[in-house]
């Protein structure tokens, strides 16, 4: 694609039926009022590229209400992290997924990697301005009564362990540390992606992966050890685990063992460290140290191969690694799948594996990648495009 083309307000160019390097491009998104899809990948909390994004795509208007009629947003995942407007982004979606049933067409989000993250308190990649969008939600009591308890674990959990953890995390988290450990805007933050908050409890009951038209979504990839469990069974065993985490840590708050503020991480080190004391867990926190255990070792959550984490159709050499891209599919019964969480080298819009494998994240986060905010469109007639 030539450098006079990068400066089109829109490109519009054709992958499918076109030999390797041969695209056709255009100014305009298509005009067609029914029946177009529109796949967008990553977000990563740039919720300026992304508004912009949906209304030259003709989804959104000025007022950012669903315009596109009965058209169909689907958005793969990684709504967050990284970037400032994440909070602004799923809102959003969620404001547009009724306004787009209305008006006969669709807007359907599925979690990624990152949304997965935020629910199970993996924070590593929080832009610090996230948690300031959330800070006038915070009220004082609420932070006054996390602190007490979250200082207080050592005594509260008393009995209830086998190990010494909390005596360790006390160097690190402690009356000094804590307002630069939980930043303003911190815990309304957590309370939002709890299932009683109104982003955790939505982003909880959404899809893993989506098939339309033998078109399969997902953010991460779909391996061969997944390819063999059909779609309804990925997205019911996410949601199952999901909840089942969240409940079981809900109830060691409850009991005063743990507060999933601290961070999943340091939840793996507690049970790890209770594990490793040798004596059976005590029975008030038994059943909830066996169901994070389970979810810890076997879940789709957290499995490097599962569909939000899996890299291989992205990144595995196209000749090899074709039959069992050819096994996949077949597996699934699907044409092609669309995937986001890992970027091109191009940051546009790549096919593999002759098309049967799109991948749609193309950097979208101005800030941190430098990329473009893209969409994948397809056509009534089969044909695809890429609008950039």
């Amino acid at each position: 694609m030539n450098k006079h083309l990068l400066l089109l307000a829109a490109i519009v160019s054709w992958l499918a039926a076109c030999p390797a390097g041969a695209q056709e491009t255009a100014k305009k998104p298509p005009s067609s009022k029914t029946g177009v899809r529109f796949a967008i990948g990553d977000i990563h909390g740039d919720y300026a590229s992304f508004i912009k994004l949906l209304g030259r795509l003709g989804l959104v208007d000025s007022k950012l209400r669903w315009s596109g009629g009965r058209k169909e947003l689907i958005q793969t995942g990684d709504i967050f992290d990284r970037g400032p407007g994440s909070r602004a982004a799923v809102e959003l979606l969620m404001k547009l997924e009724g306004e787009a049933k209305k008006a006969g067409g669709e807007a359907t989000t599925l979690i990624g990697n990152h949304e997965v993250m935020n629910l199970v308190g993996d924070l590593r990649y929080v832009d610090p301005r996230e948690y300031t969008s959330f800070a006038a939600d915070e009220t004082a009591a609420l932070r006054a009564k996390k602190k007490a308890a979250i200082l207080g674990l050592g005594k509260s959990s008393a009995g209830l362990l086998r190990s010494n953890y909390y005596a360790g995390l006390a160097s690190k988290i402690n009356a000094t540390t804590f307002d630069v450990s939980f930043p303003p805007g911190f815990f309304a933050h957590r309370e939002a992606f709890s299932l009683r908050g109104k982003i955790g409890a939505w982003l909880a009951t959404r899809n893993t992966v989506y098939l339309k038209d033998r078109n399969l979504f997902v953010h991460g990839g779909i391996s061969p050890r997944v390819s063999e469990i059909l779609p309804g069974k990925i997205n019911s065993t996410v949601r199952a685990d999901l909840k089942a985490f969240l409940t079981a840590t809900d109830k060691l708050e409850t009991l005063g063992v743990f507060d999933l503020s601290l961070g999943v991480h340091e939840l793996f080190l507690l049970l790890a460290r209770e594990k490793a004391a040798g004596a059976a867990p005590h029975p008030k926190v038994a059943a909830s140290f066996a169901v994070l255990e389970r979810i810890k070792n076997t879940s789709l959550l957290f499995a490097p191969d599962g569909p939000f984490w899996y890299r291989g159709l992205a990144l595995g050499d196209e000749k090899a690694f074709a039959p069992e891209v050819k096994k996949i599919l077949g597996f699934q019964d699907v044409d092609r799948i669309v995937i986001g969480h890992t970027q091109p080298a191009s940051l546009r819009i790549q096919g593999r594996f002759s098309n049967s494998v799109i991948m749609i994240d193309t950097g979208m986060n101005q800030q941190v990648y430098m990329g473009r905010a893209s969409a994948l469109i397809f056509q009534p007639d089969g044909k695809l495009q890429v609008f950039e």
